[in-house]
């Protein structure tokens, strides 16, 4: 299981505890830290590539898509 906890450097004591929190981390491998804005960045540029290029194919071809009445009809049982 995995906790996500946000803890916004707004007073003395929060900063207290993220720098707690990073000090346990370096000795505690289960313990990982992240900024918020770190986690934007989570795809390789190989992968925003092919995001960038299938959204555009989407784009372009607008009309080859389905409608989701009809996904929906292909998934849900009658």
């Amino acid at each position: 299981m995995t906790y996500t906890v946000k803890i916004r450097e707004t007073n003395s004591k929060s900063i207290s505890i993220i720098n707690m929190l990073k000090m346990l981390s370096t000795d505690y491998d289960f313990l990982q830290i992240y900024k918020e804005d770190d986690n934007l960045d989570f795809m390789t540029e190989e992968q925003k590539k092919e995001f960038d290029k299938r959204y555009n194919y989407t784009i372009n071809n607008i009309s080859e898509g389905k409608t989701w009445k009809e996904i929906e009809q292909k998934l849900l049982p009658e």
